[in-house]
């Protein structure tokens, strides 16, 4: 079982983290460098890839080397995964090695041997050190530098891995945020075989929504939690590139939804953990949750809202000049988010709470937290569908307000439908859920309508005359779109209320 923190950092910061006197404190004989050439292997449907297996025909130093690893798991750097690795004669594969894994039946196939070709190369140096601790756990720190091919596409490799090879993978979260302090890094979410296939489909990157989660009813409360964070600090990492990089305001969305899934995950499991010890990450997820959540509204308010009242009205001059003055103060909060991200405070958080989650102190004492997880699931599903019938009681009474309450307590039933529904039949789950993300989907209309007045007056600060004018069209807009989307709210109840509880 491999298990390796992987940081993403530039070339230079690699060469400053080679020097760092705390790695060379911990450094035990001398360190290596040598050329890494490998070639990975599938077939033209990839076969492999689909199976959550990498293979790949290494030549590290003077020796070739045969691997194969599953795709495992990814969260917080932190990546477990299976691997076998074999030295070999030469250039070869050789799938009677291949045949003895656990993926061996896909190997004896002689139609997928027959298919079997590269898909795409890596090629870098690597210099690797060996870094000892003081309970006896041992590090092998790998600084990697060069690049991935496939026919004429490039990408860059800079990153350092750190994989455990004796002892506790604690160490690995320490020695990897003592290194933030130092050094602008971040965690790495994709393996290099990820990145080759990205690569070699010569698609743009695109923004990551939320992986299925696959829960056995036989898990424990506490294996459940640790699942569901971890799935949620993936979906987080796998955005943070495409959003640093400014290449798609989807990013932003999809990261706020990574975030809020997380924050709602611990609500769902407030009573069963132990609320001292997560409170310093709940707190700190707060912070910079309200960061994005500004730079999301106003993402809403000029991409979407000042879009369309510039669709109907193109000849008033005026939207324009109040969409161009709406876009730079969107732009200025989307600075400041993306500054929290880049921040070194954000990396440790994510570290802070993958190393909480590695160290499992925080069951002890705690005896819910061994309890099957079937029980829990089914009254808690209960408990959340009462609290929307509770708020959505007088439906059509409802102020906005009342309202918002509906819209988190919408929210909160459907994550935890969403996170949990691998244990009940699919179909029936499927439909249950989709009738709450058509309510979440109305109650979020609403929310926008009301955002757009609560952004104005800061729209508005040193307004002109043509500003007012502006605004009376958004506030006339808010109100007739408030109207629709009242009307889709009571429809979208109904639909939900006719839909049986899947847990039952």
């Amino acid at each position: 079982m491999e298990t390796e923190l992987k940081l993403l950092l530039s070339a230079q910061d690699l060469r400053r983290l080679r020097r760092d006197p705390g790695v060379k404190a911990r450094q035990v004989g001398r360190a290596s460098t040598r050329r890494v050439h490998s070639v990975y292997y599938d077939t033209p449907q990839q076969a492999l890839r689909r199976a959550g297996l990498a293979l790949r025909l290494r030549l590290d130093g003077r020796r070739w080397l045969q691997t194969l690893k599953t795709s495992g798991q990814a969260a917080a750097g932190l990546h477990l995964r299976e691997e076998w690795e074999w030295p070999l004669p030469g250039e070869a594969l050789d799938f009677g090695l291949l045949a003895t894994t656990s993926a061996g039946k896909l190997f004896r196939s002689p139609r997928l041997r027959a298919s079997l070709g590269p898909v795409f190369s890596t090629e870098f140096t690597r210099t690797g050190l060996r870094l000892s601790f003081a309970d006896g756990s041992l590090v092998e720190l790998c600084l990697d530098s060069g690049a991935i091919r496939s026919g004429r596409r490039r990408r860059a490799i800079s990153e350092a891995e750190l994989e455990l090879l004796a002892g506790s993978p604690l160490r690995l979260f320490e020695l990897a945020r003592e290194l933030t302090e130092i050094l602008p890094l971040r965690l790495g979410q994709a393996s290099k075989a990820e990145r080759g296939y990205a690569l070699a489909s010569g698609l743009p990157p695109r923004p990551v929504k939320a992986a299925p989660l696959e829960l056995d009813p036989q898990d424990s409360v506490a294996a459940a939690f640790s699942t569901i964070v971890r799935s949620c600090m993936a979906h987080l990492q796998a955005n943070e590139t495409g959003f640093l990089a400014g290449r798609d305001l989807e990013y932003l969305h999809q990261l706020r939804v990574a975030l809020r899934r997380m924050r709602a995950c611990f609500s769902l499991f407030k009573l069963e953990l132990p609320q001292p010890v997560f409170a310093p990450i709940k707190s700190a997820m707060q912070d910079r949750n309200i960061a994005l959540g500004k730079a999301r509204d106003w993402d809403v308010f000029v991409h979407e809202m000042l879009r369309a009242l510039r669709a109907q009205r193109a000849d008033e001059a005026e939207i324009l000049a109040f969409q161009r003055r709406c876009f730079r103060l969107g732009r200025a909060h989307l600075r400041i988010a993306q500054g929290e991200v880049a921040a070194a405070a954000w990396q440790r958080l994510w570290l802070d709470l993958g190393q909480l989650l590695a160290a499992g102190t925080w069951m002890q004492g705690h005896p819910q937290l061994a309890l099957p997880l079937g029980g829990f699931v089914r009254g808690l599903l209960q408990q959340r569908a009462a609290a929307l019938e509770k708020h959505g009681k007088d439906l059509r009474e409802l102020d906005a307000e009342g309202r918002h309450r509906l819209r988190i307590a919408a929210k909160k039933l459907r994550y935890a439908a969403e996170f949990f529904s691998s244990l009940f039949p699919k179909q029936r789950a499927r439909a249950y859920v989709q009738s709450l993300a058509a309510m979440q989907e109305v109650l979020g209309g609403l929310n926008d309508a009301a955002t757009l007045l609560r952004l104005l007056p800061e729209a508005l600060a040193g307004a002109r005359a043509p500003d007012l004018r502006v605004a009376g069209m958004i506030e006339g807009w808010s109100a007739a779109s408030t109207h629709l989307q009242l009307e889709a709210l009571g429809r979208a109840w109904d639909h939900w209320q006719r839909q049986k509880p899947f847990w039952k």
